[in-house]
């Protein structure tokens, strides 16, 4: 069987709940949310991350390519 190559990438960024202190990891937040914690199921509103910053990481990694190719530049 032939492995796969990533076709994209995705940044997590994790949360501490205010409740238990577990890392809660959320995909990317680039607007206002509300998080749920797996561990204790408490709620809390989330400070969301700047969508250009999160494009430009994701240019530079070639949308996951550079990850995997070393001669990718």
């Amino acid at each position: 069987m032939t492995p796969v190559k990533p076709v994209g990438v995705e940044l997590i960024y994790l949360y501490p709940c205010p409740a238990c202190r577990r890392e809660v990891p959320v995909i990317a937040p680039t607007k206002p949310a509300m998080a749920q914690c797996d561990v204790c199921r408490a709620k809390f509103p989330i400070v969301p991350i700047d969508e250009r910053a999160m494009r430009f990481v994701k240019i530079m990694l070639g949308n996951g390519k550079a990850a995997i190719d070393p001669d990718f530049l």
